[in-house]
């Protein structure tokens, strides 16, 4: 490759080697056209297992430019901008560890950005299932969203990025001078460590819409999600609207989302649900998960402010 490539792909990824390995391997075996170049950033974000070897075994028989970038400051957020810094691409795309690309993935995002005179684009994410849930519970729109599937079928234009369809991190890629009008990823949000907190992508897909630039979806723009069978329990789905909705109370500044009145009301609707065997039990569980992590995210804020003047 001679100059800067067409698009840069980042992958951020941290203690998933074996997850890592395989969505390495779909992007290896990409098919572009000719003239199409790319590059790919892949971002260690502290990982102690395996992950420096397989990137380094990667690379090695790849046919892109890969470069390996490590960024101590944990956090998803934290990477993708570090990610983004190194990347030398008009477009940037991002994907993560646990993620399948369709073998035009990379492709079909340049077409898409040409074809509909777009800043931002996003795309369908299907799931590979490790077990199949419930078949009530695969259905249920709120799993999608816990599980980051986007089913749409049809292209779209986004005007509003917390309503569906939208643009997510699996699937999801900008023209690199957009982050310079407005930004990069707000580092208070996204995934850090093991705290499940989110919405660092759809925070900046809100920015840059206020700001005038046109996202767009189009379900030619494809990758598959590996959901492992740990995130279909209710363990896990208690624990991702618990820690979600103490990430967004934690940089909130608006009206709150709940009160503290509304969390006994909520454990009473989830208990007459449970009596009487409604079908949105689960969902009203889960919503009562959600309004207890957002008033413990409220008290961690208070409490982080110092004090006023006496």
């Amino acid at each position: 490759m001679t100059g800067p490539p067409d698009v840069s792909i980042v992958v951020c990824t941290y203690n998933r080697a074996p997850s890592l390995r395989l969505t390495l391997d779909a992007l290896g075996a990409q098919q572009t056209p000719p003239e199409l170049a790319w590059e790919l950033v892949v971002v260690n974000n502290n990982s102690t297992d395996a992950t420096p070897a397989v990137v380094a075994a990667f690379a090695a028989g790849a046919s892109i430019p890969v470069r390996s970038v490590f960024v101590a400051q944990q956090g998803l957020s934290f990477a993708r901008n570090a990610g983004l810094a190194q990347c030398r691409g008009a477009i940037v795309g991002f994907t993560d560890d646990d993620v399948q690309p369709a073998p035009d993935w990379v492709a079909r995002i340049a077409t898409v950005f040409d074809e509909r005179k777009a800043d931002i684009v996003g795309g369908r994410i299907l799931p590979l299932w490790q077990r199949p849930p419930p078949p009530q519970l695969e259905e249920a729109p709120f799993f999608h969203g816990a599980v980051a599937i986007m089913t749409h079928p049809t292209p779209a234009d986004i005007v509003d990025a917390y309503a569906s369809p939208t643009v997510w991190g699996a699937n999801m890629a900008f023209r690199r001078s957009l982050f310079d009008q407005v930004g990069r990823f707000d580092t208070r949000l996204g995934v850090i460590r093991r705290k499940l907190y989110r919405g660092e992508e759809t925070n900046l897909v809100a920015r840059a819409i206020a700001a005038g630039y046109r996202a767009v979806y189009d379900p030619r723009v494809l990758v598959w999600h590996r959901i492992g069978a740990d995130r279909i329990g209710i363990r896990y789905l208690s624990r991702l609207h618990f820690q979600r909705a103490e990430g967004e109370a934690l940089v909130h500044d608006g009206r709150p989302r709940y009160r503290f009145r509304s969390i006994p009301q909520r454990a009473w609707w989830w208990l007459a649900a449970l009596l009487r065997a409604r079908p949105n039990t689960l969902e009203r569980w889960l919503d009562g998960c959600a309004a207890a992590g957002f008033m413990w995210g409220v008290t961690k804020r208070r409490l982080r402010k110092p004090p006023g003047p006496r």
